[in-house]
């Protein structure tokens, strides 16, 4: 009989988990929030989604990268359905003005660097490179469903502690993919929630283009909803109250990156998004203690990072050496 598993959390995290290791165990999940569910409180369904590898990763962050980003450039090929579909990503910073570390350059297909003459004013190098978005509103749905058909089961339930999954799940072996909730379950007081506000806007613009350096701005299309994700800021701040004054900086710094194709944007007939992104000032964490697998921390990354996370924690879980401090 396969050996059980139990995760705490059902964002992306805790979704990638399940599907990596329900190949060879019997998985349950232990969520409050659920694939379908649109509350606040948990960042997955809220996320840009954008496979926009980090700058600033060390060598396992950079594997954990490369295999999220073959699992779902896979999955676009594969099954549209998924809400995984592929874009041409352009990227603009302003805080270097050549390529010589940007660590992807291999990774990512179709990989050229913008001639000067052709960058906005402000900006020092701009990269063009084919990437994937994923809707979470489509994806999130269908990896559930997926898991149903493969036995993992999903029990609804706000826990307080590991020992409350364990005796749900009834298995010995834990993975903590619970974000936010980290802070509680692993006792982690480097955990706590990042603000992040954003715009749906309809729109035909269909272009994916980021910001990066002394700003953070984006411009995220969302497969089959006529529209993009247009944001964005991290913020300290804990409340879910929508920042009027932010979304008019929001909409001038796009217009910016994207040769004024929002100037028409009627701020009072986006819809308004707010979320808090599992934050750990420490960075991410995948180890293993005890018969625990931690896995959280992601911040904003936790589609790029989830399926590469995932194979982290089946390899602690079966006794594979992995670099514990990322």
């Amino acid at each position: 009989m396969a050996e059980s598993v139990g995760i705490v959390g059902a964002g992306i995290t805790g979704l990638a988990a399940a599907y990596v290791l329900s190949s060879k165990y019997n998985v349950t999940i232990v969520a409050r929030d659920l694939p379908g569910d649109l509350g606040t409180n948990w960042a997955s369904p809220w996320a840009g989604a954008v496979f926009h590898p980090q700058k600033h990763a060390t060598k396992a962050q950079q594997e954990m990268q490369a295999k999220s980003f073959k699992f779902y450039w896979d999955l676009a090929q594969k099954d549209p359905s998924s809400g995984v579909k592929f874009y041409q990503m352009t990227e603009y910073r302003d805080d270097q003005s050549d390529d010589s570390n940007i660590w992807y350059k291999p990774l990512m297909p179709d990989y050229n660097v913008i001639p000067q003459a052709d960058l906005p004013s402000g900006v020092t190098l701009g990269l063009k490179y084919s990437t994937v978005a994923m809707n979470p509103l489509l994806l999130l749905p269908w990896l559930k469903e997926k898991l149903v058909a493969k036995g993992v089961k999903f029990v609804r339930a706000e826990v307080k502690s590991i020992g409350e999954v364990r005796t749900i799940a009834k298995s010995k072996i834990i993975v903590n993919a619970s974000g936010v909730g980290a802070k509680q379950l692993a006792g982690d007081e480097s955990v706590g929630p990042v603000r992040g506000q954003t715009m749906f806007v309809k729109t035909d613009f269909s272009e994916l283009v980021m910001m990066e350096g002394s700003e953070y701005t984006y411009i995220i299309p969302r497969a089959a909803s006529g529209g993009v994700i247009i944001g964005g800021i991290k913020s300290d701040r804990v409340d879910a109250e929508v920042d009027i004054a932010l979304k008019s900086d929001i909409l001038r710094r796009v217009n910016r990156i994207s040769k004024g194709a929002f100037k028409d944007v009627d701020l009072n007939a986006v819809t308004d998004i707010v979320g808090f992104r599992p934050g750990r000032k420490s960075g991410i964490r995948v180890e293993r203690e005890g018969d625990v697998v931690h896995a959280y921390g992601v911040e904003g990354a936790g589609y790029i990072y989830s399926f590469g996370i995932a194979e982290a924690v089946k390899g602690l879980i079966e006794g594979k050496s992995f670099k514990a401090k990322l």
